[in-house]
Formats: structure tokens, sequence, C-alpha cells
């Protein structure tokens, strides 16, 4: 007769050794999933931007539908008012810039200088110009940076085509998103398809919450920061406050990132002194989104853990680089509602 105890422990074994090839499954799974995103990364990187932008102007296209206005004016007035709002941002901040070149070249100069007569009377005893030293360099590297140049018309090119088509798909779903909704789980039996039709549209509508959320997050740093540029005298305050906005879409580091670029303006242009305080206000905003808004915002709104974010930040970035950032979280905020539901449907 077997011993119970060994029948115990072969059972064990057996469990663990299904646990074990499941998770396997997973991974390779993963690993197939990622082969594929990283091959297809042209195709599927329009199509995320795309979702993003749909996820924001969408509550806009309902809202003027509900109000009996015909789905094509809704999702032309939706359109006009993105492009509007960030076409007036960019060119907000190019003009900025250009109007206040020539004093922040001059305090560049100024800058340059005095950090070439401190490293001159440094330890290091460095000498020679910086803008010599560059010069030189170029002139050994011409062909270098020549061939990068020319390679980067590719890239361009790329990002031309990407942007097209972006703006192509995101006027595709916007005004015939739910009936391609409805054609892609039609094919499903109806238990399936029900679960499948709750499941994206409670991911779906999770995407919107984050992006709306987010919003909300950059527009608060970027003004908190924007103060105290404009507080300081720095001469760029509304431009880089509006850069702060755009970096805040990327949680915790998009806002930190634009702020040490305020900061060093302001090293530039205000001196040592305010560019201090200007540090202290990054610093103080970074404190806030992390501790406060971030937590209680995306936490109670989105119900994502600010550690689950972090998380997925540091794998989109690893493995995606700066788009694996910017579509992290929300791919994050999709994956929850979908577990959740399934989960649901199961209990």
């Amino acid at each position: 007769m077997a011993n119970p105890r060994v029948r115990l422990n072969a059972g064990v074994l057996s469990r663990a050794a299904i646990v074990s090839a499941q998770l396997l499954l997973v991974f390779l799974a993963l690993w197939a999933l990622r082969s594929v995103v990283q091959h297809l990364s042209y195709v599927l990187i329009p199509v995320a931007i795309a979702l993003l932008l749909t996820a924001l102007l969408q509550p806009l296209v309902a809202w003027l539908t509900k109000h009996r206005w015909p789905r094509a004016l809704a999702v032309l007035a939706a359109l006009v008012a993105g492009i509007g709002v960030a076409g007036g941002i960019v060119t907000f901040v190019v003009l900025a810039v250009i109007n206040n070149f020539d004093a922040l070249r001059s305090q560049v100069s100024q800058s340059v200088d005095q950090l070439q007569r401190w490293l001159a009377g440094s330890p290091l005893q460095f000498h020679g110009g910086l803008i010599d030293r560059a010069s030189a360099w170029l002139r050994a590297n011409q062909q270098r940076v020549v061939s990068d140049v020319l390679g980067a018309f590719g890239t361009v090119t790329s990002i031309v085509v990407g942007v097209l088509l972006s703006i192509v798909l995101l006027v595709i779903f916007l005004y015939d998103g739910p009936r391609m909704w409805q054609f892609l789980i039609r094919p499903f039996r109806t238990g399936t398809r029900d679960l499948l039709d709750t499941a994206g549209r409670r991911a779906f509508r999770s995407v919107v919450v984050y992006v709306w959320v987010t919003a909300l997050v950059a527009f608060i740093d970027a003004l908190a920061i924007g103060l105290g540029l404009a507080l300081v005298g720095v001469p760029l305050a509304v431009p880089l406050a509006a850069l702060v906005f755009l970096g805040g879409f990327i949680p915790y580091a998009g806002a930190i990132v634009s702020g040490v670029l305020a900061v060093a303006v302001t090293l530039v242009s205000n001196g040592l002194a305010a560019a201090l305080i200007i540090l202290g206000v990054v610093l103080a905003v970074g404190q806030l989104e992390g501790h406060v808004l971030q937590p209680v915002l995306q936490g109670n709104i989105s119900r994502l853990h600010p550690a689950a974010v972090l998380i997925a930040l540091v794998i989109g970035g690893a493995e995606g680089g700066i788009a694996g950032v910017l579509f992290a979280v929300p791919v994050l905020a999709a994956a929850r509602a979908v577990v959740v539901t399934v989960a649901e449907r199961r209990a």
C-alpha cells in the first residue's frame, strides 16, 4: 500500500509542474508579443497614438452627439478644437523662444565665458575655449556628423508618415469606432462576445479617465512651475510652463525632466540664486505630484497604485524607450480593467 505522504508529495509536485508549465506558456506568449510589437512598431505606435488621442477627444464627441450634433460635424469640431489647442501651445512656445532668442543667446555666451574662467582657475587647469574645442571636434568628425544628419532624413520621413497615419486613424476611430468594435467582436459566441464587449468598453473608459487625469496633473504642475518662473522673472516663463505641461503626460519623470530644463534656462538667464529658487519649486512640485496628486487622482479615480505605475514606467522605458514610457501606464490601466471584468464574471 502506497504511503499517504508519498501520494501527497506527488500531488504537490504535479500541481507545481502544471503551474510552472502555465507560467512558461505565459512568458512565451509575452516574449512573442514583444517580438511582434518590435517588428510592427512602425504601425503599432501610430495606432497607439491615435487611440490615446481618441480617448482625449471622445468625451467631446460624445457630448456633442448627445446634444444632437451630427456625428461627422461633432468629429470635425473635436478635431478643430484639439488641433487648435495643441497647435496653439506649440506655436506659442516656438514664437516665444524666437522672440527671446537674442537675449537668451547673449546670456548663454556670458554663462559660457564664466564657465571657462571658472574651469581655467579650477584644479583641473582647463584652458582653451569651449567653442574652439567643439569646432575642432566637428572638423575631426565631419564625415560621421554628415552621415548622421543624412541618416536622420529616414527618421524624419518615418515620423511624418507616422503622424499622417495617426491623424487618419484618429478620424476613423472618432467617427466609426463603435461600429468597428462591434465588427471585431461579432464572430464570437454570445457569452464570449458579451464578456469581450464589457471588458473592451471598461478598458477604453479606463484609458479615457487616465488621459484626462494625467492632463489635470500636468496642468497643475505647469501652473505651479510657471508661477515660480514668472515670480523670479525668467523671460521664457510661459513657454517653459507649456513644456512642463507636455512633459507631465509622462507620470513622475516628465515633470521632473522638463523642470530641470526650466532650472537650466533660469541659470543661464537669471543666475545661480534664481536657479536655486526654481530648483526648489521643481522639487516641491515633484513631491506634490508624487505624494498627493498621483496617489489621490490616479489611485482613487484611475484605480492605479503608484507602485504599479512606477514599475510599468520602468518596464516600458527599458523595452520601448520613449514610446514605451508614454504607453506603459495606459496599457496598464486597460489591462487592469480587463482583469477586473473577467474576475467579476467568474465570481
